[in-house]
């Protein structure tokens, strides 16, 4: 028995929902919105590569999942309701002359080495960034990312000279004194962001309620 239905009977329950990295304050403000019309759920949230979020929800394991760049013809079973795009931002070393820009084109950065997660573990966000920049006229050279974005923040601060992209939620939150964080004025490097159910189930529709609200701005 669903969450929802178990509070409709007078009782409490837990809605299992899979995330994803780099929602900032608007994870924050989705919670609030949904713990004020239902009271009576918590929300466990969990955090798995694409894949096996994707896998748990068909399997009946998560209730919903936050996705980025969903392919709904490879997820037979599920359905995918947008929600909002998500905006990255360049992070770069502040001592690097192209710090002192207030914006810049992708190009700029194409002497740089690129920190990027493997694939892996975000495939949209990699390719997102790879279509761009090959776009832009360049194939990024690599260096090596660290577990943690933390860690490659630290890095991208630290030594030679090198980027990386951050979701500009999680730009918002964090500070790093040797990282600036700077918008592309050329492009807009987004990624779509959807909310996935099965597609037998009934729509988490308080859930969706929280997502959407004014206060969670798309």
């Amino acid at each position: 028995m669903s969450p929802v239905a178990d509070l409709a009977q007078g009782q409490t329950g837990t809605f299992k929902l899979g995330t994803v990295t780099g929602l900032g304050a608007r994870l924050d403000r989705i919670l609030d919105a949904y713990e004020r019309r239902l009271p009576g759920i918590r929300i466990e949230l969990i955090s798995l590569p694409v894949k096996e979020r994707l896998a748990q929800l068909a399997e009946g394991r998560l209730d919903a999942a936050f996705v980025r760049a969903a392919a709904p013809d490879d997820s037979p079973g599920l359905r995918f309701i947008p929600l909002w795009d998500e905006e990255l931002v360049i992070a770069l070393p502040a001592r690097h002359p192209l710090a002192e820009r207030d914006a810049l084109s992708l190009a700029d950065l194409a002497g740089l080495p690129l920190r990027l997660t493997g694939r892996r573990d975000n495939p949209a966000l990699v390719d997102a960034v790879a279509t761009a920049c090959q776009e832009a006229g360049f194939q990024p050279v690599s260096a090596p990312a660290a577990d943690t974005l933390h860690d490659t923040l630290a890095a991208v601060g630290s030594g030679a000279p090198t980027w990386t992209v951050v979701y500009e939620a999680n730009a918002e939150m964090t500070r790093v004194p040797r990282v600036v964080f700077r918008r592309l004025a050329d492009r807009a490097l987004t990624l779509p962001t959807s909310l996935t159910v099965r597609s037998a189930q009934p729509l988490p529709r308080v859930l969706l309620a929280a997502c959407r609200e004014p206060d969670s701005p798309a």
